[in-house]
């Protein structure tokens, strides 16, 4: 009992709760061998399988019983910590970062009994030249090779018409690409040594034509993933204290990003892969982080579920099983079988204003108690939060120089967006001014039950008949203190109920325009 207390302290309910959401069936170590890339496979009976990509060779999973995931099958291949494998037809294609290892072709079809596999190289003029990749992909019967040496370290294409023997049929050659995207016509590219991703119209497998670029936060973009109706591209970055970002690419001149997003528990290690199922982003994660981010509101991502698989890279992750079990490879921990539940986020949004001239605030901070999520407002001062929990919430806003707001009971439900909206109070003395000139000052523009006020010596209105009026926010005079110039400052008691006034000055003539208060 002592441990759980503990543990209730120092995590928020909400992290609990999105710990919850990955519910960990199985585990498969690997001993002194470490993993990279894993991918679910469904044989001929709908018997389910992990592809692991391991330093050395591949790796099938036999996944009947999640909670005991068996190795059956291993492929050898030469050592190295790079291994990924894309699947077409029943036949998988393993690439390696190791000169010599080619592409690992296997075929899947006669699992659960046995399987066959040969090594390839490339074909026709390239015979011998496809000697390692970075990674590879398969769509709509090609396979496609990403950085991958002596033909290209941009993109190779080939044909599968004959699976067993690849027919290389175009090349895209304007910048290296670590990793890529194929949707209809269109490769979307990770150009990581530029920073950028790239658009590919592949509509002529034999001449891939560069539509457009684009930078990505830190300028060194690893992967891609993209929603299902195409219009959003999701981004990572491998550098530490990188986001996962969001951009609309429905235009492609005019591609905006929407927001960024890091991982909670641990946000300086940077998301390695975005995969996109539904509406949701599973995003393995250095520091052994495994999350799920709601992506319904594309510019306001919120992470509703967190797994902690150790302490190495989480290399992939996989959600693509009919079972509906997620998959996740682990560098030095092994495989990891998760029971995901998807659960939609609470939203909370709004705008952040200078009460003093309801001017927009940038860069006010934002902060629901009790959960991890921060956020600051941004141009024109509006923010975008909210919580994987739904619930009753303490709300912060805060920004320098101006006095913080709590707001209590904010209700947060799941799926729906709570609009709150803040006018933070400047901490400064209000000045009246004519043209430069100071005609009073006001001070603190907070106050309890006294305001002191100020007047320079050429004030224009220190005269007989001066007056201090306080008016309420409808322009009516709810107080009145004669103000003789005899002195340069004075005390005004405000009897008056807590709320916001304006204080001016005048002799029944004219007037100064008058500044704003608060009594609490």
């Amino acid at each position: 009992m002592r441990y759980l207390i503990q543990v209730l302290l120092f995590f928020p309910p909400s992290f609990l709760f999105a710990q919850s959401n990955l519910q960990l069936l199985g585990h498969l170590p690997y001993d002194s061998t470490t993993l990279a890339g894993c991918l679910h496979f469904v044989d001929s009976t709908g018997s389910e399988y992990a592809l692991v990509g391991t330093s050395r060779g591949f790796s099938i999973v036999d996944l009947d019983d999640p909670s005991q995931p068996v190795q059956r099958f291993k492929v050898p291949g030469l050592p190295n910590n790079w291994r990924e494998m894309c699947t077409w037809n029943g036949f998988a294609y393993v690439g390696s970062e190791a000169v010599g290892s080619g592409i690992t072709i296997v075929d899947l079809r006669s699992l659960p009994d046995t399987i066959y596999w040969t090594n390839w190289y490339g074909d026709g003029d390239y015979a011998g030249q496809v000697q390692r990749s970075h990674t590879v992909k398969a769509a709509d019967g090609y396979l496609y090779i990403f950085g991958g040496g002596n033909v290209t370290n941009g993109a190779t294409i080939a044909s599968l018409s004959n699976p067993w023997n690849p027919h290389i049929v175009g090349k895209y050659t304007a910048n290296y690409v670590h990793d890529g995207l194929i949707r209809g016509d269109t490769l979307w590219t990770s150009e990581i040594i530029q920073g950028q991703f790239g658009v590919v119209d592949i509509s002529d497998k034999t001449n891939p034509v560069l539509l457009t670029t684009h930078p990505t936060p830190f300028a060194f973009n690893h992967n891609t993933g993209l929603s299902d109706d195409g219009k959003i591209l999701f981004t990572t970055d491998e550098k530490p204290d990188a986001p996962l970002a969001a951009f609309d690419v429905s235009d492609l001149d005019n591609i905006t990003l929407l927001d960024n997003y890091y991982p909670s528990q641990n946000p300086s290690r940077e998301v390695h892969n975005v995969r996109v199922f539904g509406h949701f982003l599973v995003n393995p994660s250095y520091g052994g982080q495994l999350t799920i981010v709601d992506a319904t509101r594309p510019d306001n991502l919120i992470e509703t579920a967190f797994a902690s698989l150790g302490s190495s890279l989480v290399w992939d992750a996989d959600p693509y099983l009919p079972s509906g079990i997620l998959i996740a490879s682990a560098k030095t921990e092994g495989l990891f079988v998760f029971q995901p539940t998807y659960q939609r986020a609470a939203y909370l949004e709004g705008q952040i204003t200078d009460a003093s001239n309801a001017q927009p605030l940038t860069n006010a901070k934002v902060v629901i108690v009790n959960s991890p999520k921060v956020d600051s407002s941004g141009f024109g001062g509006f923010y975008k939060t909210g919580s994987a929990l739904p619930g009753n919430y303490t709300v912060e806003i805060s920004k320098t120089g101006y006095l913080s707001q709590s707001f209590f009971n904010v209700s947060l439900q799941t799926g729906l967006v709570t609009v709150l909206n803040a006018q933070l109070i400047p901490e400064s003395t209000g000045n009246e001014q004519i043209g430069k000139q100071t005609t009073f000052s006001v001070y603190p523009t907070l106050f309890q039950d006294v305001l002191y006020v100020t007047v320079p010596g050429a004030n224009p209105f220190v005269a007989s008949g001066t007056v201090i009026q306080i008016l309420d926010l409808k322009g009516r005079i709810v107080q009145e203190t004669p103000f003789t110039g005899s002195t340069p400052a004075i005390s005004v008691r405000i009897d008056l109920p807590a709320a916001a006034y304006t204080v001016r000055m005048g002799d029944g003539r004219r007037w100064s325009g008058g500044v704003i208060v608060w009594k609490r």
